[in-house]
């Protein structure tokens, strides 16, 4: 049996930065936390997450196990919590609920069948260049790209990070010298270019988690960011599939 309390905004984090990419999922219950790793209907985008046990104000697991869960109606309860607020969830495996309980209000929620959710594997890949960057930067940067084009670019090399994004008749461009990121390593220039709207997405998760980001990136590669908030309990990292320029 699970059962477990935290605070509002932290499993508001985790099931925001999963629905931007699928409307069911499956959740591990572990013995040190809940993990979870999913990839969206078009093969675009993957989210993986760790959110350990040291997150939550009270945790008690005796029993691995795996649940289904429909994340408009984990939403639906979750709407009514502050960021402040506790919300108590109970997993009763007998039932095929997961209970979940904000202030007042209990919601028992029917989970699904995860025999058909396939586990997904996380590629291995050679990815040269890690940037990390003010999760701002970024998102401001996407926010003027959005304008004029629907994809934008990720450049890096050992003295810079871009990002540029060309629309029919104008170009955004955004600069930060290594000495105005957090860090930056990267022997050869890489780049690769990416869907805006998936981008923005995921960036706008960032943001409301955490003040930086990494971005480990590639030529003509998936762009892997990571993020973590709760003081490192929350880890969450994106895969982004490029989207590969016509000679």
């Amino acid at each position: 049996m699970f059962q477990g309390k935290i605070k509002a905004d932290f499993i508001k984090t985790i099931i925001d930065a999963t629905a931007i990419l699928v409307d069911e999922a499956k959740f591990k219950l572990m013995l040190d936390g809940v993990y979870g790793r999913t990839v969206d209907p078009a093969h675009v985008g993957m989210i993986d997450f760790k959110l350990k046990k040291e997150a939550f104000e009270e945790y008690e697991n005796k029993e691995e196990s795996e649940i289904g869960i429909d994340l408009e109606k984990l939403k639906g309860i979750l709407k009514i919590a502050g960021a402040e607020d506790i919300v108590e969830m109970n997993y009763q495996k007998e039932e095929g609920r997961l209970i979940v309980t904000v202030r007042n209000i209990t919601r028992k929620i029917s989970l699904l069948d995860t025999s058909e959710m396939h586990d997904t594997k996380i590629p291995s890949l050679d990815l040269p260049a890690e940037i990390v960057v003010a999760t701002e930067q970024i998102h401001q940067a996407i926010r003027a790209a959005e304008a004029i084009s629907d994809h934008i670019t990720l450049i890096a090399d050992k003295d810079k990070f871009e990002m540029v994004s060309e629309g029919d008749t104008d170009v955004v461009e955004m600069q930060i010298p290594k000495e105005q990121l957090y860090s930056l390593k990267c022997e050869e220039k890489v780049k690769s270019m990416f869907p805006l709207d998936y981008l923005s997405d995921m960036i706008k998760i960032a943001r409301g988690a955490s003040d930086e980001i990494t971005i480990n990136l590639g030529n003509n590669y998936p762009v892997r960011l990571s993020f973590e908030t709760a003081g490192g309990y929350i880890k969450i990292v994106y895969l982004l599939a490029p989207r590969i320029e016509s000679e």
